[in-house]
């Protein structure tokens, strides 16, 4: 079964419990979610919808990341069956309280590296520089041209 399927019959779902899920394109954000839904009273949910078994990019999950850290639930519809149980979750959900966790396709966590510290030649780590330190540093010499 192809995305789009998916997709076809979760928006019909939304249309049908009253809400609607629009079409959500970005010219200056790549990897937003396909969906976003809405149900009264204010009830805004993002959802991505995938062919069976496909993941999420690493990219979508960031910005899944960044939209849950303002409060929105980002949710993933792979299978027809997770259709139901997803509209009946929102539609019980209260804003600002947390939404129901287990909901749709597991989404595997975003992938975080820690970078590692700057060393110098000797393995010592380095201090950062305060720019302050330099104001007088590379200070311009006059012109004797004049």
């Amino acid at each position: 079964m192809r995305e789009y399927v998916v997709e076809n019959e979760f928006v019909k779902a939304v249309k049908a419990a009253g809400g609607v899920a629009y079409k959500l394109t970005s010219q200056t954000a790549n990897g937003l979610p396909d969906r976003l839904v809405l149900f009264f009273p204010a009830k805004t949910v993002f959802v991505e919808l995938k062919a069976p078994g496909k993941m999420m990019r690493p990219l979508q999950r960031k910005r899944r990341y960044q939209l849950m850290k303002l409060g929105f639930p980002v949710l993933c519809i792979d299978k027809l069956y997770q259709i139901k149980p997803c509209i009946d979750a929102i539609l019980a959900w209260t804003p600002g309280e947390p939404f129901p966790e287990g909901i749709g396709a597991k989404i595997p966590d975003l992938e975080t590296t820690t970078l590692p510290s700057e060393m110098d030649d000797f393995g010592e780590t380095l201090e950062p520089i305060d720019l302050d330190d330099l104001a007088g540093f590379y200070e311009l010499e006059e012109d004797d041209t004049g």
